[in-house]
């Protein structure tokens, strides 16, 4: 398809970039080729229909992020669908596992700075929330083929919603992207429990903010005691990653993994706040039942983030 072979208004096509940078040129060709082969092996090695066939075109510039997000300058979908970002994993023919990123739905059509939020794809697992230092990563548009407006390549093993080809070769452009200094990998947290009178049953967080979202946590005094599951008393709702305040808190109910032999406080208590990750995805607490291997707590200098304060439980006539 010859026109995938010529350069657009920016100099760069899908499949290489045209420019005095012999270097950046092979490297280009081989990243189509490696792609290629990955996207085959992950469909199967099915092709799509040469007729009428879909087409797409997209352009990746190299640029500086924050480690959480990566711009796709350029994509035009002839049928819409989504702009998928891998790393250098693609190039070992790993085309599921090397996927970090995914757009949201794109209408056909033509898109301008695609911004693409990195490590939340649908059916695949990460164990970091952003890039740990500068690397190459690589944009591909796919198809929406079951037509549900969701990204189900990974989750499909490949079955469904596969990349946009042009003379059997999956369309991609590569980008050098560089995580601007001052960058964390790690993800932050803070929280802020205030003194505070209770009817026994609830507690309120003044504010909360959590990087990545997850969950607030309530333990009693046993904590300091080293009863890290036994000491958790009550725990939030999902909460997204930002500040929230006034987050209320049910006590005695609602914490998977524990059963209680009360349904409230029955004195005063000091209590203490801890935020916590949803590390598996899932939208439930799952630190006791799974003793730590999951939704463990925020840190900050090696320590976990916390803050306590008095609950003074008010008795109604």
């Amino acid at each position: 398809m010859p026109e995938h072979d010529t350069a657009d208004d920016t100099g760069r096509t899908a499949r290489e970039s045209v420019g005095t940078s012999v270097d950046r040129t092979s490297r280009r060709r081989f990243l189509t080729v490696a792609a290629s082969a990955g996207a085959a092996l992950a469909l199967g090695g099915t092709a799509i229909a040469q007729e009428d066939a879909p087409s797409a075109d997209v352009t990746f510039e190299d640029q500086t992020t924050d480690g959480k997000t990566v711009a796709v300058a350029s994509v035009t979908l002839s049928e819409g669908g989504f702009v998928a970002i891998h790393d250098e994993r693609l190039l070992d023919g790993d085309a599921l596992g090397s996927v970090v990123g995914v757009s949201e739905y794109l209408d056909a059509g033509a898109h301008e700075d695609v911004e693409v939020h990195l490590f939340d794809v649908k059916g695949a697992e990460f164990e970091t929330t952003m890039l740990e230092g500068d690397q190459t990563l690589i944009a591909m548009p796919h198809l929406d083929s079951n037509g549900n407006g969701e990204y189900d390549f990974v989750a499909t093993g490949g079955a469904e919603d596969g990349p946009y080809t042009a003379d059997g070769e999956a369309v991609i452009d590569d980008a050098k992207v560089a995580v601007e200094a001052g960058s964390s990998a790690e993800p932050t947290a803070e929280v802020c429990f205030r003194d505070q009178e209770s009817d026994g049953k609830t507690v309120v967080v003044h504010e909360a903010m959590l990087s990545d979202g997850g969950f607030v946590t309530i333990h009693d005094a046993t904590l300091l005691d080293g009863e890290v599951f036994q000491s958790v008393v009550g725990v939030s709702e999902a909460l997204d990653a930002g500040t929230h305040e006034d987050v209320e808190i049910h006590l005695f109910e609602g914490v998977p993994g524990r059963e209680f032999e009360t349904e409230m406080l029955e004195e005063d208590a000091t209590l203490i706040a801890m935020p916590h990750f949803d590390s598996n995805g899932n939208g439930e607490y799952d630190f006791v039942t799974s003793e730590g291997a999951e939704d463990g707590p925020y840190a900050a200098d090696g320590e976990p983030v916390v803050d306590d304060a008095t609950i003074a439980v008010t008795h109604g006539c």
